[in-house]
């Protein structure tokens, strides 16, 4: 997964299509064990782009606005507007589930 460097890239990432994006942190132990299961998600959804935002660089502004108090967190965009979230490290299939009910 690319990682959102700042706001632009994060708004224009997030503009067009089924996209989620993963809140995360480098020192978050559940923030690891979500992303060895994103990484098998990914291919099993050829139609999402997937992003990573690592909380500690990334301008604070996209986390008050998006209210990210605890990670990981899942956010899931669809053409530009959020669509829903899931806190927490989740199983391949809860996650799995989420997209397919959220995305367009």
């Amino acid at each position: 997964m690319q990682y959102i460097k700042n706001r632009e890239q994060f708004e224009e990432l997030t503009l067009a299509g089924n996209v989620v994006v993963q809140f995360s942190a480098t020192w978050c132990g559940p923030c690891k064990a979500l992303s060895k299961t994103m990484e098998n998600i990914v291919p099993e959804q050829p139609d999402v782009y997937f992003y990573k935002v690592d909380i500690d660089s990334i301008d604070r502004s996209v986390l008050q606005e998006y209210n990210i108090r605890s990670v990981p967190r899942l956010i899931m965009f669809v053409d530009g507007s959020e669509k829903a979230e899931i806190i927490g490290s989740k199983s391949q299939v809860e996650v799995n589930e989420f997209i397919n009910s959220n995305k367009a």
